[in-house]
């Protein structure tokens, strides 16, 4: 991680306050032109490259593919196959000694109360979505502390997560209001573990707390 400072002749954006601090990494990117394996991260910065955005999406469906979806999923089952052959079958007349429906009325009850089902499922995930994608987190933008939220976090922006709140993405600890520069995190949600596991800031960024000493601060990550 390189860190180092610059005259205001190229804009540089600030850091503040006396809470946890962090910088967003991104999970998922393309690799740098000059750096094919390696990516590189701007701090505060416009980005020399696009990187995805942070909202999440756990939802299988949606209104214009939730039919072709449903159905393929429905019929990757070789029962469902073969019961909706036999109901087809028993429409041509003399095939079959039962009646035309005795067979494709219950299949396709069967298939609307499983979509109906699944339409309820996936709407609750949906929710769940919007709730996580529209949290509101302190995001450090022209000079000022703004509430985005995490939808619209981008790679590079500082954002500032407060005493027993969720990280809004992957972030690197650049400073924090322990006086030693540590946080004590959770990470129960991801791998079960309830013991708190310590991060330190760097030397180089542990001291910046203050708008005009990171208004000038300007970083840059490179990552495998």
């Amino acid at each position: 991680i390189h860190f180092y400072k610059r005259e205001p002749k190229f804009s540089r954006v600030q850091l503040s306050e006396d809470n946890l601090i962090m910088n967003l990494f991104s999970s998922e990117s393309a690799g740098h032109a000059k750096l094919p394996d390696t990516r590189r991260i701007l701090i505060n910065k416009d980005q020399l490259q696009k990187f995805k955005n942070n909202s999440i999406s756990t939802g299988k469906y949606t209104i214009i593919t939730f039919l072709p979806k449903f159905l393929y999923e429905q019929f990757r089952k070789y029962a469902n196959i073969f019961f909706l052959t036999i109901g087809l079958l028993q429409q041509i007349p003399g095939i079959s000694p039962t009646g035309r429906y005795v067979t494709l009325v219950p299949f396709l009850v069967i298939l609307a109360i499983t979509a109906i089902k699944e339409i309820v499922e996936d709407f609750k995930r949906h929710l769940e979505d919007g709730k996580i994608n529209n949290s509101k987190v302190k995001t450090f933008r022209n000079g000022e502390w703004l509430d985005v939220q995490w939808k619209s976090i981008c790679v590079g922006d500082i954002v500032m997560v407060m005493n027993d709140k969720f990280f809004p993405a992957d972030l690197v600890l650049l400073a924090s209001s322990e006086e030693e520069a540590q946080c004590y995190i959770e990470t129960a949600n991801l791998d079960g573990e309830t013991n708190l596991k310590i991060r330190s800031a760097l030397e180089a960024t542990k001291h910046l707390k203050e708008a005009q000493e990171l208004y000038k601060f300007v970083g840059e990550i490179e990552a495998e």
